[in-house]
């Protein structure tokens, strides 16, 4: 069933928003709301996103809202759903990425299939979690799915806080996006129905906050793949309904995509760009005409309309050009596969020797000794910040603080297009130690560019469990390389940087002590990069992708301030590193005001990895005529201890406090 209110009315973009649809999923009450395009004749096929994040302002009002008006607005009814236990929608959100996620969007797929306003032909969208849902719910194979696009999306429960390599996701997971979801536990619903049910969903998530620690400390504790991510991992083999996969070389989630690409079974199709967490079409680097291509998508499979984007390359990829650091520098490309090192692509292996990087053939004498003493702030000028659209930093500092092995300036370009992989030889006196490979593009000028990097706890082979300490043994260690596609231009030289930290992206492990890496024409650490060196400076699979739809608008019209703000620094007297991150956004909604304010600190020295430090705290405020509500999260951790808190207000009065602090499980 579903109700209108007074808001039920189209608005000038020939959009009719109901933002009381009530869903019934299990034993609750999924919360939606519709964009129905009154201009088509129904019944129409339908777009599902499913999310943990309010529909009633984030999604609906917020960056989210642009891209749902396009789709409705080219005959598709929309539906924005807020997850159970979240938002408006009723129940309890006990754990995150369950299996209940899918079988919960496969219900809805169902409901929306039986609506009398849809023909029954539904597909899924949505970035991050949105995409986790969606490919939740194709991995059921419901037979009214016939399209998903998902976006910059993980897989796997344990992908959501830890890397490939077994490394806590410091900054985007751990001090970010948890203190969100934090807030997200005590929020009400901001939009206040008739009925006052409002009221009650409220309460029931204030309940299961105060009974259940926040998900910060369930992510510390579990380091590793055990039991607490038992059934997070999506099946995704199972996939055979069409997919686009979309994913962004600078976003944490880029080895994801291509896996879960390879390992669906459907008609398919990977997007990948040179972005950031943020929608293809309002990136930083590179923004294309992402809608229309989600469109072309939808059309061919839910209205079978003959559209050219299933006759485009399986693979889609920009290659970045002029060192990578320019945006507007770089070619599309279209591909038949993905290349991967580990999988026999065809490859250059650049070894690290006495004089530098060589290709392996060439590394036939000399043998490579070097001691390095630990430096825990390397990364502070390599790293992408998801969260801040700042330029690509200068990686000199970074390198100066790490081991290096470069090139002679090329004779050729290199085109590097692929997955590639680091073998290191090495033994340490550090007990738990991580090793961290970055490929850094040095322009004739010696400025240099981060390409790709790789980290590892070494430890953390199988991720489900941990190997015996290695301490003063020699020891080989197996790198990936996070999926890129980059020309090392003529005249460019490639730096490979070694370091035993990638801050802040990852958390440190470690302690003190000294890491040696070995190199022998017989025992080499190479690094394998798929592609060749280039006779030309042109691309022969050179494609075309279409320019950003400006028909309707790209940003929010609800949207007042969005502002964002990273700032990294150096303490030389104890040589801390210290990145700081604060944002804002104002939006103004037909049901209240919102403002979320957050500040993020993580800071840890250079040869001290246990004093690592993670701040943030975000503050939420509802205002409505007849009061003010405000929500704030404070987190403060290290790796030994975790503190939280979460506190609601309304006019200054405390409804709701809880204070959680303990050591972490480890």
């Amino acid at each position: 069933m579903h109700r209108m209110d007074n808001t039920a009315i189209a608005d000038q973009s020939g959009i009719r928003r109901h933002p009381d649809i009530e869903i019934p999923v299990e034993d609750d009450t999924v919360s939606a709301t519709r964009y129905e395009p009154v201009d088509f004749e129904g019944p129409l096929p339908a777009l599902l996103m499913y999310v943990p994040y309010p529909k009633d302002d984030m999604i609906t009002y917020g960056a989210y809202d642009p891209l749902n008006r396009y789709l409705a607005s080219q005959g598709y009814e929309v539906v924005v759903a807020d997850m159970v236990g979240t938002g408006a929608s009723t129940g309890r959100l006990d754990t995150m990425f369950g299996a209940n996620e899918g079988r919960e969007a496969e219900a809805i797929v169902e409901w929306l299939a039986d609506r009398e306003w849809t023909n029954g032909r539904i597909g899924m969208y949505g970035k991050s979690y949105g995409g986790i849902t969606a490919l939740a719910a194709a991995a059921r194979q419901p037979d009214a799915l016939e399209a998903i696009v998902p976006i910059h999306t993980p897989f796997m429960g344990y992908r959501n806080a830890y890397s490939y390599g077994g490394l806590f996701e410091l900054y985007y997971i751990g001090t970010d996006w948890l203190t969100l979801m934090q807030v997200l536990d005590a929020k009400p619903p901001s939009r206040r129905d008739q009925r006052g049910e409002w009221v009650d969903t409220w309460q029931t998530q204030l309940e299961v906050t105060q009974d259940r620690d926040p998900f910060l400390f369930d992510f510390l504790d579990h380091d590793v793949k055990d039991e607490f991510w038992e059934g997070t991992d999506i099946p995704v083999e199972n996939i055979e309904t069409p997919m686009l996969a979309v994913g962004g070389t600078r976003d944490s989630y880029t080895r994801d995509t291509v896996e879960f690409f390879e390992a669906a079974n459907g008609p398919k199709k990977m997007l990948l760009g040179p972005w950031r967490h943020t929608m293809p079409h309002r990136g930083r680097e590179s923004s294309i005409g992402f809608r229309k291509q989600a469109l072309a998508w939808f059309d061919h499979f839910l209205k079978d309309e003959s559209r050219s984007i299933v006759d485009r390359p399986a693979v889609q990829v920009w290659t970045e050009r002029e060192g990578g650091g320019n945006v507007d520098a770089g070619v599309w490309r279209g591909k038949s596969e993905w290349p991967d090192s580990s999988k026999d692509a065809a490859d250059v292996t650049f070894a690290l020797t006495p004089t530098g990087l060589q290709t392996a053939e060439d590394f036939d004498t000399g043998r490579v000794e070097r001691v390095y003493e630990p430096d825990y702030t390397v990364g502070i000028d390599s790293i992408h910040p998801s969260g801040a659209q700042v330029p690509a930093g200068d990686t000199n500092e970074d390198d100066a603080r790490s081991l290096t092995f470069e090139s002679d300036p090329l004779d050729k370009p290199f085109d590097f297009t692929g997955t590639g992989e680091a073998t290191v030889r090495l033994n340490t006196t550090i007990d738990d130690p991580t090793i961290s490979i970055r490929i850094v593009d040095v322009a004739p000028d010696g400025s240099a560019t981060m390409v790709t990097h790789g980290s590892k706890r070494i430890r953390c082979n199988s991720l489900s469990e941990l190997d015996e300490p290695v301490s003063d043994e020699e020891i080989e260690v197996e790198v990936p390389l996070k999926p890129k596609s980059h020309c090392f231009e003529a005249g460019h030289r490639i730096r490979i940087a070694v370091a035993n930290a990638f801050f802040p992206e990852f958390m440190p492990t470690g302690t003190s002590g000294t890491t040696t890496l070995l190199s022998t024409p017989d025992e080499p650490s190479v690094v394998k990069l798929p592609g060749e060196f280039l006779e030309t400076d042109s691309f022969s699979d050179r494609i075309s992708l279409p320019s950003p739809d400006e028909s309707l608008p790209t940003t929010a019209e609800r949207v007042v301030t969005s502002d964002s703000n990273w700032e990294r620094s150096r303490e030389a007297i104890d040589d801390t590193a210290t990145v700081r991150a604060d944002s804002n956004l104002r939006l103004e909604l037909p049901h209240t005001a919102m403002t979320r304010e957050t500040e993020l600190e993580m800071s840890v020295s250079a040869d001290d990895p246990s004093s690592l430090v993670a701040t943030s705290e975000l503050r939420w405020t509802l205002e409505y005529p007849t009061e003010e509500v405000t929500i704030v999260a404070t987190n403060r951790f290290s790796r030994a201890h975790a503190k939280a808190t979460t506190k609601v207000a309304s006019d200054g009065t405390t409804l709701f406090e809880q204070e959680w602090s303990r050591p972490i499980k480890r």
